[in-house]
């Protein structure tokens, strides 16, 4: 029998290389040249994988940026060195949870069982959820959000997005475990998926019914429909399948399960229904939106102190947004006569300093160590202590901490200095496509000039058009006149050019451009993540071969661009959410009594694995700056819409080949 060389390219293996002949292991020395090349191929290897799915949706979004709607692209390096650090973030990041934190998981799941019972696999299911949420990149970016929305008109959305986000996290993170309990003993005992989606699903919808219906809360049933797909990321997928798998091999159910199928499903309704049920427990405290007057007026200081959280932050804002006469009724103390601002007391003042943010460096290095560490403390202690065996490779498991830690820092540092700011910039873009556009960095001061050289004309629309007549060395010129931008004192009139809409007169043209950019993002983004790629390996085993791995592939990116058209379409014309989600999901319980479990399991599935940690981000990014552009605050939902829609587009294609070929699809391609 040969020997069997395994040489390990990691970085800090590189000296002492494994030669296993049978049980013995004889130590094979390298040239340092050969381990060099060695580790370089393995990193390429890595980075690679990450590349091709960053760079498609980043580099997409900059041409058509900047040839499409002739917008250029603000701090150009400081988004590319994001980027940059993005994909070595990623690559770093699944790499590490290969190495150490899935090989816990599983190895948890195989021996619970039998060691500690179902009351300890439960417990230690619901912490396993709870702490693998709040180590999914793209939670973070969720939380980040909250300047994008005022209190005055959605109340309750600003609270979660603000003081109250780490409430919002947790009900997320608790819903999510309640999931992994359920996909555990659904493991266990080989329980059909279609029962839980026939009861979650009508739930979920009766409880996004009582919220619309409740102006001071209706905002926030986006934000709860988004969470869903936040949360099922590679840290959770991949984690609890996992688990799911060793408990499947501990009971000789493996097939049972279909492969960890369905799991996916329950981590992201579970969250839904967490955060619907948060926004009803918090609506009687909630007040009405309003404009800012009444939210800051003195009728209403209790429950605007209740929204943004301490006195001092609501009289930031208030100077902010308020005349100073308003303020002064709404806060009656002394005024500092020289700045004009309300004077404070040394509280407000601590306060207010409490408020500064940290470093960006800083503050994504805490949030690596509080993502990675509860999770990795919660494995081994289930581990070393409740199984009481000992670790399995421990300098693999910590080398893959290590490097899940190095990933997340990196991923956030470039996430929210890089992409996220691309996505903003790129929302706030679109209407260039149907509207014209002002443009600031193109701004002209003129001086010297007096309001009678301001001429009046009748427009073709019968309004009255004023125009300011300046010389020119061509003659005189005649400019738009805003009497907002001139300053009589002075004299000065500063005139801010406006790009004229993209698609001309023609608003629909422009609407159809905004959204065939959005079809295609949704696609690409969707057929680049590994997650779904993985997926369809499993499909193609399952249904042996008569369901391709690329069709699934394909089919589920088609879903994905059609949800955020439909999404996108909600925000332009500012459509209600919950006749989309109640029709689309009816539409897809209603086709899942017609398909096989199997279908049904990789469809609803396929709804979280499309919403990766490059795609969430960029998405909301792009969503909140389109609405900031249009004036719509309920700009949650289009994450919700991209993953309603490729539950439908894999039913119905499983239906369709089923229907072609006479034959469902179980596997082996029994017929029912």
């Amino acid at each position: 029998m040969g020997a069997e060389i395994i040489v390990s390219p990691l970085p800090f293996f590189w000296y002492y290389e494994k030669n296993i002949v049978r049980s013995s292991v004889l130590n094979v020395r390298i040239p340092i040249g050969r381990r060099i090349s060695m580790v370089l191929s393995w990193a390429k290897e890595k980075v690679e994988a990450q590349f091709r799915a960053v760079v498609f949706i980043s580099a997409y979004l900059a041409v058509f940026q900047i040839l499409i709607l002739r917008a250029p692209i603000q701090d150009f390096f400081k988004v590319a060195a994001g980027t940059i650090a993005v994909i070595v973030g990623l690559a770093f990041f699944m790499e590490g949870l290969f190495l150490g934190i899935m090989p816990l998981g599983e190895r948890c799941g195989l021996r619970l069982p039998g060691r500690a019972g179902f009351t300890a696999l439960a417990g230690f299911s619901v912490v396993l959820g709870l702490t693998a949420t709040y180590a999914e990149p793209a939670i973070a970016f969720l939380k980040v959000q909250g300047g994008a929305t005022t209190p005055w008109s959605a109340p309750m959305l600003y609270l979660l997005l603000n003081r109250g986000s780490s409430w919002l996290v947790a009900v997320v993170a608790l819903g999510v475990g309640i999931a992994v309990v359920l996909g555990v003993f659904r493991f266990l005992f080989g329980w059909s998926l279609k029962p839980f989606l026939f009861i979650m699903f009508p739930v979920l919808l009766v409880l996004s019914w009582l919220v619309y219906r409740d102006p001071r809360i209706s905002a926030v049933m986006g934000l709860a429909w988004d969470a869903g797909g936040v949360t099922t990321g590679p840290v959770t997928v991949p984690l609890v399948i996992s688990l799911g798998v060793g408990v499947s091999r501990m009971t000789g159910k493996e097939e049972d399960g279909a492969g960890g199928l369905g799991v996916v499903t329950l981590a992201s309704a579970l969250p839904v229904g967490a955060v619907l049920i948060l926004a009803l427990g918090l609506a009687p405290a909630a007040p009405l939106p309003m404009d800012a007057s009444g939210f800051f007026s003195r009728a209403n200081q209790k429950a605007a102190l209740f929204i943004v959280g301490t006195e001092a932050r609501l009289r930031e804002l208030a100077l902010e947004k308020l005349e100073a006469s308003d303020f002064a009724r709404a806060f009656p103390v002394e005024l500092d006569t020289q700045a004009g601002s309300p004077s404070t007391d040394a509280s407000d003042t601590v306060a207010i300093q409490a408020r500064v943010p940290r470093p960006l460096v800083l503050r994504a290095a805490l949030d690596a160590v509080k993502a990675i560490m509860p999770l990795s403390l919660v494995l081994l202690f289930a581990l070393l202590v409740v199984i009481r065996e000992k670790l399995p490779q421990p300098d693999q498991i910590f080398l893959g901490l290590s490097f899940s830690l190095i990933g997340l820092f990196l991923f956030g540092l470039g996430m929210e200095s890089g992409l996220g700011s691309l996505g903003r910039q790129s929302g706030t873009s679109l209407p260039r496509a149907f509207e014209s556009t002002e443009r600031p960095d193109k701004a002209v001061l003129y001086t010297g000039l007096d309001e009678y050289l301001v001429l009046r004309t009748v427009r073709s629309d019968g309004g009255i058009g004023e125009y300011l007549a300046i010389d020119s060395p061509s003659g005189p010129e005649f400019i738009p006149f805003n009497r907002d931008r001139y300053d009589a004192g002075r004299k000065s009139y500063l005139l801010v050019p406006k790009d004229d809409a993209i698609a001309g007169d023609n608003r629909v043209w422009g609407y159809l451009l905004v959204l065939l950019f959005v079809f295609i993002m949704g696609l690409g983004a969707t057929m680049a993540e590994p997650s779904l790629n993985a997926l369809g390996v499993t499909l193609e085993e399952l249904t042996t071969g008569t369901y391709r791995r690329s069709f699934l592939v394909t089919t589920v990116g088609v879903g994905v661009g059609i949800g955020m058209v439909v999404g996108f379409v909600r925000i332009l014309f500012d459509v209600s959410l919950l006749p989309l989600l109640a029709g689309s999901y009816s539409l897809a319980l209603v086709m899942s009594i017609f398909s096989s479990e199997e279908i049904s399991s990789i469809a609803w599935d396929s709804a979280g694995v499309t919403t990766g940690p490059i795609t969430v981000p960029l998405v909301i990014a792009a969503g909140l700056g389109i609405g900031e552009r249009t004036g719509n605050s309920d700009v949650f939902g289009i994450l919700a819409c991209a993953s309603v829609f490729p539950i439908i587009a894999v039913l119905a294609s499983g239906l369709y080949i089923r229907a072609r070929r006479g034959k469902a699809f179980e596997p082996g391609g029994h017929e029912t």
